[in-house]
């Protein structure tokens, strides 16, 4: 008796929960709960494996973490130029606009830029086509020619990069993305093994 007494005020409980936050589906009444999103990661059998997967995690972090604002600033510029060049008709105007902006852009960004690592550069690259919907082969033909965006393509092919990489956040960018994510959110950059 004490049992079944139990059951029907555990019941009534739930059934209150229920009501309080539920969803009705077809006769059924289902409880509907939030939940934060939560990365699983599993430890490697291996722990100097696991511990060299976490060193490039780190690592990837870093780069990200270091390369992100130049990408956000590259963003911001070609949205400027954009605008700049949209409220001129004159080609001498858009070229010396161009012009003007890329001595700019070369003053301020020349030596950050060469000091980067051959892998922070090739993450810039998929960040400012993450930013601008656009790669940067793209961004350079526009503005500079066909000419200086295949110089600058075949340049970034011998040292490994490709300026015509577009951004994959649910494929092989997934990490990066990750850690963008936790940036813009102001949290711990940490990105995890699936």
């Amino acid at each position: 008796m004490c049992k079944i007494f139990i059951i029907s005020l555990l019941s009534l409980f739930i059934n209150s929960f229920a009501t309080a936050q539920s969803v009705v589906m077809g006769r059924d009444t289902v409880p509907h709960v939030l939940l934060h999103e939560v990365d699983v990661v599993a430890r490697l059998k291996n722990p100097r494996k696991y511990a060299r997967q976490q060193q490039r995690n780190q690592r990837m972090v870093y780069n990200v973490r270091k390369v992100f604002p130049y990408a956000k600033i590259a963003a911001a510029k070609i949205n400027e130029i954009e605008n700049k060049l949209a409220q001129t008709d004159s080609e001498a105007k858009r070229k010396q606009i161009i012009k003007k902006e890329y001595k700019e852009l070369m003053h301020t960004f020349k030596q950050p830029l060469m000091k980067m690592t051959v892998t922070q550069g090739k993450i810039l690259v998929r960040l400012i086509y993450r930013e601008t919907n656009n790669t940067s082969f793209n961004h350079i033909k526009e503005y500079k020619g066909t000419v200086n965006a295949y110089f600058w393509q075949s340049l970034a092919l011998l040292f490994g990069n490709n300026l015509k990489a577009d951004y994959e956040p649910n494929g092989r960018d997934r990490e990066i993305e990750q850690i963008v994510r936790s940036i813009e959110k102001g949290g711990p950059s940490h990105i995890t093994r699936r």
